[in-house]
């Protein structure tokens, strides 16, 4: 089955973004733009969020011209969206870095050592901060550089390359990672109760390691306890401060059974074999069609469809189990 969207469909967005387009409707080019990614319209969905963030900046250089042109250096602008969409793209920097001497990106200090650790030579800055740009003769969107480095699915999946964690003191991963909540308004109402996750936590045959940001410890108390599993808490670090230790932490487990956060997009960038659970008519940028993403190539996406989120959530660690290799 073909999971991208129709001619028509495609046709329909991509006349909505000439317009917003034509009329300088920045915001709106960038809900479109979401919409051609769930679409699977990836090509299209990367012109229409870099022209959205290129037409709003302050930088005045000029756009990065793609590969096949030669260059000094590229200033990499802040992301207009959140940290899971910038996520599903930081890889690119390692392509723009094999074509440029010179690379500084504009973007969340969180960010910055996960970032100057996968792409040696990379050096990042605060988006608000002063940058020298001597030596900078271009800038680019995040989305430009996946606009010439990730157009379609085959290029995705056969371009993709891991973000690099920082080293864990365990020999080799172990265990299995969860994450049961999201900070996002539009997904609080669609998430599985505690008494769900208790269901398929007491069939897991392995140690349990949470990680969840934000975790509350009451919350924690309550699974343990419907579960009867010793669930290992992540609170030794703040994941909303610390994203490099939570990026450790996701690097130490098999496998990761999330609903759709912060936590299913960092294991996706690490490589790490992850279920993300999603409900119905959930408004997110993962795929409307389909269990897979070429963004993601260790992910698989567990839609409810009819079922009870108790069944969801044991498909998702089935999924999960034929995921993760053997040891």
């Amino acid at each position: 089955m073909d999971n991208k969207a129709s001619n028509a469909t495609r046709q329909v967005i991509a006349e909505q973004a000439e317009t917003a387009i034509a009329a300088q409707k920045w915001s709106r080019l960038r809900t479109i733009g979401n919409r051609f990614e769930r679409a699977r319209c990836y090509r299209d969905c990367w012109f229409a969020l870099a022209r959205a963030s290129e037409a709003t900046t302050d930088h005045q250089l000029p756009i990065w011209p793609g590969p096949d042109e030669s260059c000094e250096g590229v200033l990499v602008l802040p992301t207009t969206r959140d940290l899971g969409d910038e996520l599903r793209i930081l890889r690119f920097i390692g392509d723009l870095k094999a074509h440029v001497a010179q690379v500084v990106v504009l973007t969340d200090p969180r960010l910055h050592p996960l970032i100057e650790r996968s792409f040696p030579g990379v050096v990042c800055c605060r988006p608000d901060g002063r940058q020298n740009q001597v030596g900078l003769s271009h800038m680019a969107a995040q989305e430009r550089l996946a606009y010439w480095f990730g157009a379609d699915e085959q290029q995705l999946q056969h371009g993709f390359r891991t973000l690099k964690a920082p080293s864990t003191a365990e020999k080799e991963p172990k265990g299995i990672g969860i994450s049961w909540f999201s900070k996002s308004r539009n997904k609080k109402e669609r998430m599985p109760a505690i008494e769900d996750w208790a269901s398929v936590l007491r069939t897991i045959r392995q140690p349990i390691q949470s990680l969840q940001y934000l975790e509350k410890p009451a919350r924690i108390k309550a699974l343990r306890e419907l579960s009867g599993q010793r669930i290992r808490s992540s609170q030794s670090i703040d994941q909303m401060v610390d994203l490099d230790g939570f990026a450790r932490q996701v690097a130490g487990v098999r496998g990761v059974l999330t609903i759709s956060n912060t936590t299913g997009h960092l294991a996706g960038a690490l490589g790490i074999p992850c279920a993300v659970i999603l409900d119905n008519g959930s408004i997110t940028n993962w795929p409307d069609l389909g269990e897979t993403t070429p963004l993601y190539p260790s992910t698989r996406l567990i839609r409810r469809g009819s079922d009870d989120w108790a069944t969801t959530l044991q498909r998702g660690w089935r999924t999960l189990q034929a995921l993760i290799p053997p040891r």
